[in-house]
């Protein structure tokens, strides 16, 4: 019984976490006009949930935000307004260009754009590699590889958003967010630790096969 109490007690104070969360994101991006701000709030969300969701132990939650926040101000902005930058040619494309041909090919780039966005922050909070270029590209070869599970993803936090704006539209103002970044999050983190477990695997048979040899 204790237990299940503790266990709910952690839950709710979890939530009450990621409604903060949603805050201090919402105040740096209006703060920040969002051109200046956007990236850079994302990618601290993001990574205070990744620490939340690899470690057990409480940590001052404002302070590591705005850690984070600092961390990789300059890359994260850049990212942001890159971004920004390629989903408003392809709205304009869309838009404005009739040739049903050029459409189709404009919603396949699209969608991988979409891939990438989805993945972006998780990889920067995730891994230590170099090179903005080299993020984004491993970010949309991710969402490609992975793409069963980034469709599963997509269709769960759209599916969610339309239930939540139909029956719960209120919901969004407290954690409009914070439920987005921790779904795209929760999900990254479990590809992440199933792609180690895989390569771990294949050292393992490779010393195998090395040691029988």
């Amino acid at each position: 019984m204790l237990q299940k109490l503790e266990s709910t007690n952690k839950k709710l104070i979890r939530l009450l976490q990621l409604i903060y969360l949603n805050f201090l994101w919402g105040i740096l991006v209006v703060l920040g006009l969002g051109l200046f701000s956007f990236g850079p709030a994302s990618y601290a969300m993001v990574s205070v949930i990744r620490k939340w969701l690899r470690s057990s132990e409480d940590f001052p939650l404002t302070q590591t935000y705005f850690h984070y926040f600092k961390e990789n101000y300059k890359e994260t902005l850049l990212i942001s307004w890159l971004y920004f930058s390629v989903a408003f040619v392809l709205y304009v494309d869309l838009a404005y260009i009739q040739n049903w041909y050029l459409r189709v090919v404009i919603l396949v780039i699209s969608f991988f754009y979409v891939l990438s966005a989805l993945y972006i922050f998780p990889i920067m909070a995730h891994y230590q590699w170099q090179g903005m270029f080299y993020k984004i590209k491993m970010a949309f070869l991710f969402g490609f590889s992975q793409l069963h599970y980034s469709l599963v993803l997509l269709l769960i936090i759209i599916g969610s958003y339309a239930i939540i704006i139909r029956l719960m539209p209120g919901m969004l103002t407290f954690m409009g967010s914070s439920f987005f970044f921790f779904a795209i999050t929760w999900t990254a983190v479990q590809l992440f630790d199933r792609l180690k477990k895989k390569e771990v695997a294949i050292d393992k048979n490779t010393f195998s096969e090395g040691e029988q040899l």
